[in-house]
């Protein structure tokens, strides 16, 4: 399954409560991509992903805009879920 795919299935079924528009969808796609390029190429990520893999909600939060805050518990299930188990921290 793709990252895309991964997104938008788990979003449904991990988050029945929050809605999601196709945009926004693709927004949080475009962070797990960032994500999983990270974990695989050495990527660069902005200070919102950096504190995501750094496990620190605090800066998460504040560094998060509108969609990433809607998003934050998908991304902690994708980074559970979908990242190489070495780059868990």
């Amino acid at each position: 399954m793709n990252i895309k795919e991964w997104v938008y299935q788990n979003t449904k079924g991990l988050m029945p409560e929050q809605s999601f528009t196709d945009e926004e969808l693709d927004h949080v796609t475009m962070g797990c991509e960032h994500l999983y390029e990270w974990a695989t190429t050495d990527r660069t990520l902005g200070h919102f992903l950096a504190a995501v893999v750094d496990n620190n909600f605090r800066v998460a939060c504040t560094k998060a805009d509108i969609i990433n805050r809607k998003a934050l518990y998908l991304y902690a299930m994708f980074m559970f879920n979908r990242m190489p188990a070495d780059k868990l921290r």
